[in-house]
């Protein structure tokens, strides 16, 4: 059985058009011969790279132009009713923040990190086997979320007094898969105990300096509290923060790119 995986830039016309994020196998192919075709007929259909042409630069171009970039996709969760994606931002770069820095930001802001984690894909080729535990796949961003949520204190509330909104932060490779990031985004928010009238928002980055197997979740509760604030600063204070290898991540309004090429 084989599994389509549509990197998450491409899909996201189609995620807007459509709310089925489902993840499905491929129908199975049937396929029946119904012609030969001869070697010199497919020799005038396939033909190989010209002699001394121009190779492809992957540096160049759309494909160029995902590897430079931090693709951001954000949207909004509500217990009982899914995550819908609705915006799309292109940014130059990620930028690291010092833990001490991070601390101080959260403070001033009123923030709170409610939990993290770490997932990675995990394939299994079941062979003859029958077995279900022998076709289990692990999905990172899912097993994230299971991850954040199991290393959360289980004495954490979020009360009705503290923040104004809950930012749940995805961040992974360049093939991190939207309809994947919704149905972890999905299990989170059904999981954590807030408000009801708490908003939920989502970030999921994809970036090309992240292994492609790997995805991080980091929810925080925000206050809301950024007036006065710029850049990486007013960032975090709007609960927008990124985990990666122990260390603190995150984008700034100003590192919006608009670049085509």
């Amino acid at each position: 059985m084989t599994l389509i995986r549509i990197p998450i830039v491409v899909v996201w016309t189609a995620v807007l058009a459509s709310q089925a994020f489902s993840f499905s196998p491929a129908a199975p192919c049937d396929i029946r011969a119904t012609s030969i075709v001869s070697t010199t007929e497919l020799s005038s259909l396939i033909q190989g790279e010209e002699k001394g042409a121009e190779s492809l630069n992957e540096n160049e171009g759309g494909v160029g132009l995902a590897k430079r970039t931090a693709v951001k996709i954000s949207g909004v969760s509500q217990k009982g009713k899914g995550s819908e994606a609705r915006e799309l931002l292109r940014y130059d770069r990620m930028q690291g923040l010092d833990g001490a820095v991070v601390e101080s930001v959260m403070e001033k802001a009123e923030c709170a990190l409610v939990c993290s984690g770490t997932g990675k894909e995990l394939y299994r080729d079941p062979g003859s086997s029958n077995r279900v535990e022998d076709k289990v796949i692990a999905l990172a961003p899912i097993e994230a979320a299971k991850d954040a949520l199991a290393s959360m204190a289980s004495a954490f509330t979020i009360g009705e007094d503290n923040p104004k909104s809950v930012v749940v932060n995805f961040l992974g490779g360049d093939e991190l898969i939207i309809g994947e990031v919704l149905e972890a985004c999905d299990l989170l928010v059904e999981e954590l105990d807030f408000p009801a009238k708490t908003k939920v928002k989502f970030h999921s980055i994809s970036f090309d300096e992240i292994p492609a197997d790997v995805c991080s979740v980091t929810v925080v509760a925000s206050g809301g509290k950024a007036a006065g604030m710029e850049g990486v600063d007013q960032s975090v204070a709007k609960g927008e923060l990124y985990a990666r290898d122990g260390k603190w991540f995150t984008v700034a309004e100003g590192d919006i790119t608009t670049a085509s090429n």
